[in-house]
């Protein structure tokens, strides 16, 4: 068959990312006999005419949307993505009529609901490696559906459904076709080359949609397939700046380290960055990462306080907090700190007291201070929304909903967030974020590869308030 994908996703802040997972499915279909075409609307000028120079030029018998997130998460000046994504979907009709099935990590969290206001034939839920393949099988011979993993379909007017299957190992899925992605124009967005080293996350977390997107038992990229991707990668497109996209790259500990190792083995002269948390995280892997070629961690935290971090179950303590905060310092790895407040139970007390642990372990290059939970389906924190009455059990959830703790309403949170970010210049939050001067910094620092674009927030951070004031 021939097939054109097409990457919806056209965020750009604070970089544009590439779109890793559209390059996975391709690969799948291409070793499956088929013709793929790739249309990325990243920086698309005309989304318009690239939709339909690309069907003109492919004449597809189908179409595939890849789309990455439903909205940007943000309590704060909240925006939704799927309202682009159903005018894409009306341009594709405008220009063909063959079937549209949409798959992708925003997918996943809502297949149902997004097929069903989209307006799309077919969804797929979970990973699509190996379920688009099958798809298309099944579709040829028009039999077959309930067998393909994750599919979503319409039958007699009715949405049916399979399960996502999270068993295939990433060792046995075809190399990325990172051939398709103009890595050139990411780059010069602030962009990176995303690598995984791993799919599944064990751990628990109360908010998280990882579950649905990759399972919970991890499965691993042998560490010697990982760097012959790497290396294919710097030979081919000369890019040497990657960002490592599992969930947790630290954990567990002993196939991080041995990516490492198998990064100085090879003696790659690559730079790195990952996120990370602090299960297990001591000063022998946070020593190896930076000869490794690491230039930066991600951490995220969420809370600092033992009631937050039993709360949001993070699965880690203060004191994993302070022995992280101690390694990355020592090994001099910059690193910035993620906290997400507004958990259940949260209240103002717990602000100072996140604030006075944090500076208490040391200094993070920056502390990036988000307010409000995004509630997504099928998680515990879902289940204490409706119990709470924060949401309706029967309501939608494509429109992003927000879990805030009832103790932090008597006041204006955004205000008291601000007022507490101001004690410390390496804190900021979503109002720092959503300034013009905020993005044009940003702009400036893709621009000059600056990695990581945070790693000298202090002093951004005083040239901002004193515009501002």
């Amino acid at each position: 068959m021939k097939v054109l994908m097409i990457s919806t996703n056209r965020e750009k802040s604070p970089f544009a990312v590439a779109p890793i997972g559209a390059a996975k499915v391709i690969a799948a279909l291409i070793k499956s006999g088929h013709e793929v075409d790739f249309l990325d609307l990243c920086f698309a000028r005309s989304i318009r005419r690239a939709i339909k120079n690309a069907i003109r030029r492919i004449s597809p018998d189908i179409i595939g949307l890849s789309i990455r997130n439903l909205d940007n998460c943000a309590y704060v000046q909240p925006h939704a993505y799927f309202y682009e994504d159903r005018g894409i979907v009306e341009i594709i009709r405008r220009y063909c009529r063959v079937p549209i099935v949409i798959g992708g990590s925003g997918v996943s969290v809502a297949p149902g609901e997004l097929a069903e206001y989209l307006s799309v034939d077919y969804a797929i839920a979970g990973e699509g490696e190996q379920s688009l393949p099958a798809f298309l099988s099944a579709l040829v011979n028009h039999s077959g559906f309930a067998s393909v993993a994750g599919l979503w379909w319409r039958e007699n007017g009715r949405w049916r459904s399979n399960s996502p299957d999270f068993g295939a190992s990433p060792a046995a899925l075809p190399v990325q076709a990172y051939e398709s992605i103009d890595f050139g124009r990411y780059f010069s967005s602030g962009g990176f080359v995303p690598v995984q080293t791993k799919r599944g996350c064990p751990f628990e977390c109360i908010y998280c949609s990882y579950p649905a997107l990759e399972g919970r038992r991890p499965r691993f990229l042998p560490p010697g397939q990982c760097m012959d991707e790497i290396e294919k990668i710097v030979r081919e497109t000369g890019r040497s700046d990657f960002f490592f996209v599992d969930g947790v790259f630290n954990f567990p500990p002993g196939h991080a380290a041995a990516v490492c190792e198998e990064i100085l083995r090879r003696n790659l002269k690559i730079r790195w960055l990952a996120y990370c948390n602090p299960s297990g995280f001591d000063h022998e892997l946070a020593a190896l990462f930076k000869a490794a070629g690491c230039v930066g961690i991600e951490l995220g935290l969420d809370a600092a306080t033992e009631k937050m971090l039993s709360n949001l179950k993070k699965g880690f303590t203060l004191a994993d907090i302070e022995r992280t905060y101690q390694a990355l310092d020592r090994a001099g790895l910059p690193f910035a700190v993620f906290l997400l407040f507004g958990g259940p139970g949260e209240n103002y007390g717990d602000w100072e007291q996140t604030q006075q642990h944090l500076q208490g372990f040391g200094k993070a290059n920056a502390v990036f201070a988000s307010l409000g939970i995004r509630i997504y389906a099928h998680t515990p924190m879902y289940d204490i929304a409706c119990g709470q009455g924060c949401i309706d059990p029967e309501a939608p959830l494509l429109e992003p909903s927000f879990y805030l703790s009832a103790d932090l309403q008597h006041e204006d949170p955004v205000r008291r967030l601000d007022q507490l970010a101001r004690r410390d210049p390496t804190w900021s939050t979503p109002t720092d974020w959503n300034s013009i001067t905020v993005r044009v910094i940003q702009w400036f620092l893709a621009r000059s590869r600056v990695i990581p674009c945070w790693q000298d927030i202090e002093n951004y951070g005083k040239y901002m308030r004193r515009q501002a004031s």
